[in-house]
């Protein structure tokens, strides 16, 4: 296996909802590794969208990353470590009775790590403390031998070479906690080239515009776009192939990185008794094709049990995603007042919209770079716009632009220059191709607004019933009148935007946009002139009355306001009749119950007056008056709450005479 290959990006897609399609192209040679480093963060999205592609016939093999699992879980399983200090002597110490080759000058021992000793040995009236290894050489000897004059040391155990070599990895890891590691094994036979592509978080990039108005010339407008991108991979961005796509294609995160357990039910070994082998007959064989197939043709059948034994590696070459652009149509013409030089050509695919910079582009790692995408001379108009929810005493000054530019605009920032002047900024929405949108950048302040409103409430125009209710209707309109008052020395047009309460218009132009909340009307102001605007909106409102309880006083109104016929003055009038006797049982029975009351309260009375009598002659003449008193006032309570059922039983029959009556009544 030859080095690992690099593969830096040669295309980059960023999307508006916040990620981005990397392609890596380069050369492999044989069978070769290619590396790939990610933050931790970014691993879901690339195992979930990770496209291998060979160009030159190869195969790659499965795809290997650093795990999850804690360092510290990861080198707990190994069985051996490094220590912080004494390196070599302090990891060959823990590796005794491994096998190494040590090269010690021209001389070369193999043999069996013993340990590592320490010996002392005075120098200058100093104790310097000299490590040597102890190895069991090969000849059955234990030599000792001073780890300063060895120059190589070799690991003879191949497994204790895997094992350093992946403790060593494991710690490489642990150095940048946020990034991991990806390999991919390219196989195949000479130099080929391959492409890696995925897709990860990446910033949203963004739209900037610059309009050029001409002023007093007859040039047209000038509309320039610039793309803000950033680099926030590791890589630097050299002849990269940009494309940049606005729309919101379905994107999600989805845990592929964290491994996942299930817990298994645990199945116990019932203990049996220890059974005899049986003995089982001999029989004799009936159908001789049982496995012919395999003995008259053994080499389908050896294939097929290699196929099944050892599954063959799959080439991965999987078409590319739908977010990466099909080839380039021809280029745009360039701009014939070119001031930037824009290579752009765009792409609609469904909803996605994108703009293909055709030549490349080079972003250094941890920057960003505004890239030009568009330069050509629009249409366009200069006018004023009113909203008295953005500001009630002077109109915006606005420019109304046509998007003719043959691409989607995306929504992004303006800054609007006039004859070399700075003069506003605005916000741009996005445009479909073809799309009209009147954009606000300044205060018109040569243009007063006085604003005033007013309602008027006509007539009765006719009146209806619905259920047991009359319903007078009258229209009521809404005047908004606009007095625009210019002290330009030029013709302006403007455009009110005018809320509107009701959806009818009278005496009124038509609007020449509608909004959800607004009429937006079209006016011409001459120079220094004051131009009146009226908005009348009509509403048809109403009053009801019940009939079932409708009065003389109010039919006379009806007539009066020549609502109704006679026809109809007759029948309401014998049901304001009926209203009428229907009040007078009501009081009645009012008045009666009122007489039962106070009867009872006088009662009440009497009762306690008997209970405060004692036993004497005179006190027994009086309880003789008020057991007399009280046996009179109950036969009036009888007679009263007869006469109360009474009337209750005619005032029921008069209602139902009344619900008819309304329920037949018909209006002509």
């Amino acid at each position: 296996m030859k080095g690992s290959a690099m593969l830096p990006i040669k295309r980059v897609v960023l999307f508006k909802h916040g990620v981005g399609y990397f392609q890596r192209t380069g050369a492999v040679d044989g069978d070769q590794q290619i590396e790939l480093s990610f933050k931790a963060q970014q691993m879901n999205d690339v195992l979930k969208s990770l496209t291998a592609l060979d160009y030159g016939g190869g195969t790659f093999a499965a795809l290997s990353y650093d795990g999850e699992e804690p360092l510290e879980r990861r080198l707990a399983e190994l069985t051996m470590s490094i220590p912080e200090k004494g390196a070599i002597s302090a990891f060959l110490d823990h590796l005794k009775g491994a096998r190494v080759s040590i090269r010690r000058g021209q001389d070369k021992v193999e043999g069996a790590v013993v340990g590592i000793e320490e010996i002392e040995r005075v120098e200058n009236e100093s104790v310097i403390k000299d490590a040597h290894l102890a190895l069991l050489a090969d000849e059955g000897k234990v030599v000792r031998i001073p780890l300063l004059e060895v120059s190589e040391y070799r690991l003879l155990d191949e497994s204790i070479r895997r094992d350093l070599q992946a403790l060593l990895d494991i710690l490489f890891s642990g150095l940048r906690k946020d990034r991991k590691r990806l390999s991919i094994q390219a196989l195949g036979k000479g130099k080929r080239q391959v492409s890696l592509s995925y897709v990860v978080e990446a910033p949203v990039w963004k739209t900037s515009y610059r309009i050029m108005l001409p002023g007093q010339s007859a040039e047209k407008p000038l509309l320039q776009g610039w793309a803000l991108v950033d680099n926030t991979t590791e890589d630097d961005w050299q002849g990269v192939s940009l494309s940049l796509v606005a729309g919101l294609p379905i994107s999600f995160v989805h845990d592929l990185y964290t491994p996942r357990y299930r817990q298994r039910p645990v199945v116990r070994v019932e203990q049996e008794a220890a059974v005899a082998p049986p003995v089982v007959e001999a029989g004799e064989m009936l159908d001789e094709s049982f496995g012919a197939e395999c003995d008259m043709e053994p080499q389908p059948c050896e294939e097929e049990m290699e196929r099944v034994a050892t599954p063959r590696r799959a080439r991965m070459a999987m078409a590319p995603q739908a977010m990466a652009a099909p080839a380039p149509p021809p280029p745009m013409g360039q701009a014939a007042r070119a001031s930037v030089q824009v290579q752009t050509r765009t792409q609609e695919v469904g909803d996605l919209f994108s703009y293909e910079i055709t030549h490349p582009v080079d972003i250094g790692r941890s920057r960003s770079a505004l890239v030009p995408i568009l330069q050509t001379d629009t249409d366009m108009e200069r006018v004023a716009l009113y909203n008295p929810e953005i500001r009630d005493k002077n109109p915006m000054t606005a420019f109304r632009i046509k998007n003719n530019t043959g691409l989607t605009l995306e929504g992004g920032p303006v800054t609007v220059f006039e004859s070399d002047t700075y003069v506003g900024e605005a916000m741009l929405d996005t445009m479909r191709r073809d799309e009209e949108r009147i954009t606000p950048y300044s205060v018109e302040l040569g243009v007063v607004v006085k604003r005033e409103q007013k309602t008027v409430r006509e007539k009765y125009t006719r009146v209806t019933k619905s259920g047991n209710y009359l319903y007078k209707h009258y229209r009521q309109l809404l005047v908004s009148t606009y007095e625009l008052g210019s002290r330009l020395e030029r013709e302006l047009t403007a455009y009110i935007d005018h809320r509107f309460s009701y959806q009818v218009r009278e005496q009124t132009p038509d609007p020449v946009e509608v909004t959800d909340h607004f009429w937006r009307f079209k006016v011409q102001l001459p120079a220094k002139k004051t131009t009146s605007f009226p908005v009348t909106e009509v509403s048809e409102q109403y009053e009801y009355i019940d009939v079932a309880g409708i009065a003389h006083e109010s039919i006379r109104q009806l007539v009066n306001e020549k609502l109704i016929g006679e026809n109809n003055k007759r029948a309401l009038e014998k049901i304001a009749d009926q209203v009428e006797k229907i009040r007078k049982i009501e009081t009645d029975i009012h008045k009666q119950e009122q007489a039962e009351q106070k009867i009872e309260k006088g009662q009440a009375r009497l009762r306690d007056n008997l209970r405060a009598l004692g036993n004497s002659s005179e006190e027994q003449k009086l309880r003789q008056k008020y057991v007399a008193s009280l046996a009179s006032e109950e036969e009036k309570i009888e007679q009263l709450r007869a006469s109360i059922a009474a009337l209750r039983e005619q005032l029921e029959r008069e209602r139902t005479a009344l619900n008819e009556m309304v329920e037949l009544l018909e209006l002509r």
